[in-house]
């Protein structure tokens, strides 16, 4: 087989404190398949001239497709919406850039008009004719500037074959990208694992690339495409992502090694909950559900060669959800070895204290447990499977056990009621001890959540991309097929002022809270002998110390690692030999509550305070 010399990139805006598992990943692929092939994170380039701090704003911020829309220009010229039109009809994305970047709209406008273009011509003028394809990966806001040097590179060099794929061009999205932009030559549609090889060695023999699975091409005026290939099963046969190309370039840019400070490894695709019950509004995944994962002695291989090529021992996992025998297999693993690799995981939120202890011990040390909401019932509009109990229950023993949270309330789902909000907002006003969230506000409404298609079991309506997208790309577009985000109407939601003082208290809350290390408020217990003291010092709640002893000091720490009952509470209390009725245990119970000590539901309770000392 003849060499058939590949380009990988990445394009902005992909954050810059990590590689693209992405590029790492298939650099990997080819070069086992004999590819000669090279890697450009060429979003550290742009990072470098914007400055790290305006550069992971844009990244971070995806309200208005900010990021598209500023590359527009490069890609499109005067086809796309011009800086007035896009500032009368978006002020807020102005405001938000003075409050967070050098600059609002002059800043903007020098972006889009100046710095922008430059720096494609600066990516343009490398010699893309050494390669004969070159291959973009593309998620979230990374499409409108892949477009700008495809097209580039296409007008200079119209040989190179460009290739696109990722989560942009899932679906008909995908096709729909490839027929309206002739510098995309070939799409891969779905997981590239086996496909990006395949069409690779196609090309190479001068064979036709429309017979691999899941590649969309133009064949004169019509856009063909074949069925997507399935699922990869054997994650365990992947080669350990390629990224040396990244350290290199930092290196060459003069970046500071401490701005990356982590590496991205995948120990499993899909989602083993939304295979059984799809959270309504969850996007993710698209037509990849199907949970697969690693063999943990795999993984354990990856994360040592990894860690001693890049010197590197904090680890963000790519993982929708943590496959939850990881927790007796590889974490436990990862605990008896005292190894000092560190992880960032997506979790499901129902864990235990003796789980999420494990978790700990293996090394992970922030999560993501998609709490968005500490409302049972709001969750189970959600399809969440999880109850306010057990979120609460999670936020409590991840603050113990010091693993940093990451979670959001969110609001805005068919059939929610007033009354599931006053609860939770009751819930927050106790929980100023614990992490805060990191927002609040509406979903949004992704393709491939049941909301967008199921539209039988979800009313939704005047659902239309969602606005910006008019404004980031030219007309001819069919933004229906093209969109992730959309906007939409719901009938049966409550306005948004109906959370204002939950906006205002999270607001305050993440004012106080601050650092892990500065943290104001507490709520902590101390036993001596037959005495329980509660220190309480929490906003909104009286601050002093509570004083329990006897049967009242046992029931409230029978209830400190899970929720209990009521007559599970009083069976405890009558075999530690203490004569009690229940109806007097309810009593004190309620009265825990009412005090901000516990929480409950139904007849359920679960205390707040935090061991003074740390215990398993």
């Amino acid at each position: 087989m003849p060499k058939y010399p590949v380009a990988l990139v990445c394009m902005p805006f992909f954050v810059a404190e990590r590689p693209s598992i992405q590029l790492g990943l298939l650099h990997a692929i080819a070069a086992r398949q004999g590819f000669p092939v090279e890697s450009h994170h060429l979003n550290l380039d742009l990072s470098k001239r914007l400055g790290s701090q305006n550069y992971h704003a844009l990244c971070s911020h995806r309200r208005h497709m900010t990021g598209e829309w500023l590359f527009s220009h490069a890609a499109f010229g005067d086809a796309a919406a011009s800086e007035d039109q896009y500032f009368a009809r978006f002020p807020d994305e102005v405001r938000w850039a003075e409050r967070e970047l050098s600059g609002g709209a002059d800043y903007l406008t020098r972006l889009r008009r100046e710095v922008l273009p430059e720096f494609i011509d600066h990516c343009a003028s490398m010699a893309w004719n050494e390669y004969r394809a070159v291959g973009f990966t593309s998620t979230f806001q990374q499409n409108v500037a892949s477009i700008a040097l495809a097209r580039r590179i296409k007008e200079t060099w119209p040989e190179v074959l460009t290739v696109f794929g990722g989560a942009n061009f899932e679906g008909e999205m995908g096709p729909e990208y490839v027929r309206t932009f002739p510098c995309i030559d070939l799409a891969v549609v779905g997981e590239a694992d086996t496909a990006f090889p395949l069409l690779l060695e196609k090309l190479a023999a001068g064979e036709d690339p429309g017979t691999v699975s899941g590649v969309t091409r133009r064949c004169g005026r019509r856009v063909t495409v074949t069925p997507p290939a399935g699922p990869t099963v054997d994650l365990d046969g992947l080669p350990t992502p390629h990224y040396d190309e990244y350290f290199a370039r930092q290196t060459t840019l003069d970046i500071d090694p401490a701005e990356t400070w982590s590496i991205p490894f995948e120990t499993s695709r899909g989602c083993w909950w939304g295979k059984k019950h799809h959270c309504t509004f969850c996007g993710l995944n698209g037509t990849g559900m199907a949970f697969r994962s690693k063999r943990p002695a795999r993984v354990l291989a990856e994360l040592a060669e990894l860690s001693a090529r890049h010197r590197i021992t904090f680890f963000e996992a790519t993982d929708n959800i943590l496959d939850m025998q990881y927790v007796d297999t590889l974490f436990d693993l990862l605990g008896q070895q005292q190894l000092d690799y560190q992880f960032f995981y997506e979790v499901k939120s129902n864990l235990t204290k003796e789980q999420i202890g494990k978790l700990c011990e293996g090394g992970v040390r922030w999560v993501q447990p998609g709490i968005e909401s500490l409302s049972t019932p709001v969750l189970k509009l959600m399809r969440k499977g999880t109850t306010m109990l057990q979120n609460v229950r999670m936020l409590k023993w991840c603050h113990y056990f010091g693993i940093r949270v990451s979670w959001n309330l969110l609001w805005g789902f068919p059939g929610e009621r007033l009354e599931f909000y006053a609860d939770e907002l009751a819930v927050l006003k106790a929980i100023s001890h614990l992490e805060p969230p990191g927002g609040c506000g509406r979903i949004w409404l992704e393709r491939f959540s049941p909301y967008f298609f199921d539209r039988d079991a979800f009313k939704a309506t005047n659902v239309q991309p969602e606005a910006s997208y008019a404004y980031a790309y030219p007309e001819g577009i069919d933004l229906q097929k093209a969109a992730y985000f959309f906007d939409y109407d719901f009938a049966d939601t409550l306005p948004d002022e109906t959370h204002r003082a939950t906006g205002e208290l999270i607001s305050a809350w993440r004012a106080r809270a601050g650092t892990s290390t500065s943290r104001t408020d507490y709520l902590r217990y101390r036993r001596t002998g037959s005495v329980l003291l509660i220190d309480d010092h929490r906003g909104g709640w009286p601050i002093g110390t509570h004083t329990f002893t006897g049967p009242v000091a046992d029931l409230y720490l029978f209830c400190d690692e899970t929720a209990r009952s009521a007559p599970d509470v009083t069976a405890h209390l009558r075999a530690a030999g203490h004569e009690v009725a229940i109806d007097d245990v309810r009593t004190t119970l309620h009265g825990f509550v009412e005090r901000g000590l516990m929480v409950s539901e139904g007849d359920r309770f679960f205390s707040l305070a935090l061991p003074s000392q740390p215990r398993r």
